[in-house]
């Protein structure tokens, strides 16, 4: 059985670190950009399973990431949890109309994280 690939998109090293060692106990193989546009070249040159992004970033801010990525055939159906320590409403809202599956405010925990991975269908529920 193949591994399900994720990509882990944040500027911040800290929060990229823990999500992607969190990923990789749960057998999960990872990849990570450190803002949107890097985020897009990564995943316009490979094929991902699901896709974490948080908002506030330079370059290409996780809103546009998130529009462009999902302007993208190959992952149109592919799911995308928000991550961020905004907690507006009208953030999550226009997330989630975007195409974003999940939204996950900071600071997050493992549950959260197994929460997460659960809606995005790449654990057992």
């Amino acid at each position: 059985m193949n591994k399900k690939r994720v990509l882990v998109v944040d500027d911040g090293a800290t929060n990229r670190s823990f999500i992607k060692t969190y990923l990789l106990l749960q057998g999960l193989e990872v990849d990570t950009a450190e803002d949107g546009l890097d985020g897009l070249q990564k995943a316009q040159a490979s094929n991902y399973d699901l896709v974490f992004s948080d908002i506030e970033m330079p370059n290409m801010n996780g809103v546009e990431f998130l529009r462009e990525i999902k302007n993208l055939p190959a992952y149109r159906n592919v799911p995308v949890v928000i991550l961020s320590s905004l907690t507006d409403q009208a953030i999550k809202d226009e997330m989630r109309q975007l195409g974003a599956i999940f939204y996950m405010e900071k600071p997050f925990s493992n549950e959260k994280m197994q929460e997460a991975l659960k809606v995005a269908g790449v654990i057992p529920a």
